[in-house]
């Protein structure tokens, strides 16, 4: 039913009963449905039939295993009794989550789910779903759509969702299901600690997810820490992850001031010092990469490894169509977001004010190729293969480090300074959602530092 990274037949096992097959880790994005939750909502009325309430129960839990969700939907639709069960599992091959239903009316659906930005999507051949969690990851809020007329999506029904009790379902847990939680999930958006730092000004939001060695993490513009979705967790299982939301963006407020790739890094290096962290690995993806890029350039000494993701080192390594659509960025853009999500989960943005702000600073030209090239620490460079940074620049950012230019030896001695990773099937837009970004910046930044001559 579904595809695990790590199969092993019967015959397989018998011969090694020490080494059992273990649940995909992009499972664990999972975690954050499971409980006891009560239903609420309503069918939209049509010409023919008025609006329906609705309301009950939606159970998730682990099976034993931690391989496959169970969902189990106890709801009724107006006068209409109805019951399912779901299960849910994990495709490494399409990272997608599919899910195997069956109600009561002897019905049976497929469909896929996928989270982006922190959108959870959930498609069928003929339904569509597209919701949200609360910060606080106690309640969902999303629309269902019918597929209409073969294509067009109509409006169906609304629903939302409020966690009533919380129960133990460690994706890697094989005992009972059923008992109260004793130890916290890998569920950042529930268990992460947010704060907030007085730094420049600023009343700048954070937060904290798991312990170890510090990484921050820079999210891309007009979103906040909610953009790494499900590689975040990953990241957080041995490290501590300080997820900031960046001047005007998220929870942090906007200043009199304007949005510089240089007073945002001045900020990342005020925060550390305020959480007195002498140097940490710094990941950041599109505006958040310059802002990592920024920072390791005026601050060399508080960067130990540097991830940078989807961003050129000069302005027109933007692929021209999205440089016309940053010079087109500013308060009427704003408008559109009043139908995202992230308008739902950052209520109190001024979206005009910030997309006044982001339109002058993606307008600016620059060229950092020299500053760049000059960045000591160990630094990995990620794209999709699909990326609104040009191909050639890709080559021309990777050539600043000795990439490209010669082979590399048999010995390995000659590998450039940097490392690159394309990752196929990825667009600028949905890399963060991928499970393989966070496999090979943890591969990257566990590697041992390189010897100082």
């Amino acid at each position: 039913m579904t595809k695990q990274k790590n199969p092993e037949s019967s015959e397989l096992k018998a011969q090694n009963p020490q080494q059992p097959p273990e649940p995909d880790p992009a499972l664990r994005c999972l975690d954050v449905f499971v409980g006891k939750w009560n239903t609420e909502g309503q069918l939209r009325a049509t010409p023919s039939s008025p609006a329906v309430k609705i309301i009950g129960t939606d159970t998730y839990e682990w099976l034993p295993g931690g391989f496959f969700l169970v969902h189990r939907v106890d709801v009724r639709m107006g006068d209409e009794e109805v019951k399912s069960v779901e299960i849910i599992g994990y495709d490494d091959s399409s990272q997608t989550y599919p899910m195997h239903s069956f109600d009561n009316k002897g019905s049976y659906d497929l469909l896929q789910a996928s989270v982006h930005d922190g959108t959870w999507i959930i498609t069928g051949k003929s339904i569509r779903f597209t919701g949200a969690f609360s910060d606080d990851g106690n309640i969902i809020m999303g629309n269902w759509e019918l597929l209409t007329d073969g294509s067009n999506w109509s409006p169906w029904m609304e629903v939302k969702l409020t966690r009533v009790e919380d129960l133990m379902a460690h994706p890697f847990d094989t005992g009972s299901t059923t008992q109260k939680r004793e130890t916290k999930p890998a569920r950042p958006d529930r268990d992460a600690s947010g704060s907030y730092a007085s730094v420049n000004g600023l009343n700048m939001y954070y937060e904290i997810h798991g312990t170890g060695r510090p990484l921050i993490l820079l999210h891309g513009g007009v979103g906040a820490s909610d953009m790494f979705g499900p590689v975040l967790p990953m990241l957080a299982e041995n490290r501590q992850v300080i997820a900031v939301h960046l001047q005007a963006h998220g929870r942090t407020a906007d200043i009199n001031r304007p949005l510089r790739f240089e007073l945002l890094a001045d900020d990342i290096a005020a925060l550390m010092k305020y959480l007195d962290i002498e140097k940490a690995d710094i990941m950041g993806y599109s505006l958040g990469a310059g802002v990592a890029l920024q920072t390791a350039i005026h601050n060399p000494d508080l960067v130990r490894k540097l991830v940078i993701i989807s961003a050129p080192v000069k302005q027109n390594g933007w692929y021209p169509e999205v440089q016309e659509l940053m010079a087109q960025m500013g308060p009427e853009t704003a408008k559109a977001m009043k139908q995202t999500t992230l308008y739902q989960l950052y209520p109190d943005t001024d979206w005009e004010a910030l997309f006044t702000r982001l339109g002058d600073l993606v307008r600016q030209d620059y060229d950092w190729s020299k500053e760049v090239a000059a960045i000591s620490s160990p630094l990995m460079i990620v794209f999709g293969d699909a990326d609104a940074v040009r191909i050639d620049h890709i080559t021309e950012f990777f050539a600043l480090f000795g990439g490209g230019q010669r082979d590399a030896g048999l010995d390995g001695s000659q590998r450039p300074t940097a490392q690159l990773a394309i990752l196929p099937g990825v667009t600028h837009y949905d890399i963060l959602s991928f499970p393989s970004l966070a496999a090979v910046v943890t591969e990257f930044l566990d590697s041992p530092m390189p010897e100082v001559e």
